[in-house]
């Protein structure tokens, strides 16, 4: 795989998906490419992890941070990048890093690559019915109401252009700065292709938002908040 590349790992408490991710990225990247890990003072460890692999393998990284926040952590992340193409997923495997040479292989000509669940070949492998079904509601009605073509505006696996972030940082609280950074891309003209991959559970350690559903349900509405704000930004 030659272009080389930097790998965004946004961190919090994944001591134990960390060593194993970091392993199967640095087996596929190329030598001049870079894994970013950018942690947010983990209690468990993680950070800690991270520095002593990044001791042995100069292409990983590590930001420790004081600060807390997904969207602050990629923001991070996307600054500190070294190489034009930029790849960001999640750390607990739900995002199987398999995919990454498939967002590497894409249309050169596309601005953003986005993995996704709602093309042909795509599909949404959490048993939780729920969080399925809210996702597809989001995602058909949320693209309907902005206006967009995206078929997964809340994927959270992208690769990206560093000049497209650079002109349009990340904005919001979780998985809406996605579905924002997205849909303003959009509006902006930028070339956005999707290709197909399934998600799946974590393999290890907690859901932030999974596991209750009071916090499931706050993250819903930030998501139909966002939509509402970017609805009302195209009608003005």
């Amino acid at each position: 795989m030659p272009k080389a590349v930097s790998i965004i790992l946004p961190t919090y408490n994944e001591k134990d998906t960390i060593e194993p991710l970091l392993a199967e990225i640095a087996d596929i990247i190329t030598p001049g490419s870079e894994i970013i890990v950018v942690d947010d003072g983990s209690p468990d460890g993680t950070g800690e992890i991270a520095s002593g692999l990044a001791a042995q393998d100069p292409r990983i990284r590590v930001l420790k941070r004081k600060e807390r926040g997904l969207t602050s952590a990629l923001r991070a992340g996307a600054e500190a990048a070294m190489h034009e193409t930029v790849i960001w997923l999640d750390a607990d495997f739900a995002h199987p890093p398999e995919t990454i040479p498939d967002l590497i292989a894409a249309d050169e000509s596309f601005d953003i690559v986005v993995a996704s669940r709602y093309v042909p070949g795509g599909h949404d492998g959490r048993k939780a019915p729920i969080r399925r079904w809210a996702s597809v509601a989001l995602n058909r009605v949320g693209g309907f109401w902005v206006g967009s073509r995206i078929r997964d505006l809340s994927s959270g696996f992208v690769r990206a252009r560093k000049s497209v972030l650079d002109a349009l940082p990340f904005h919001g609280t979780y998985g809406d700065y996605c579905i924002n950074f997205l849909v303003r891309a959009e509006r902006r003209g930028y070339r956005i292709g999707e290709i197909p991959y399934t998600n799946s559970e974590r393999e290890r350690g907690y859901s932030k938002t999974g596991s209750n559903p009071l916090i499931f349900l706050r993250y819903v509405l930030l998501y139909l908040q966002t939509i509402i704000k970017l609805r009302k930004d195209r009608d003005e």
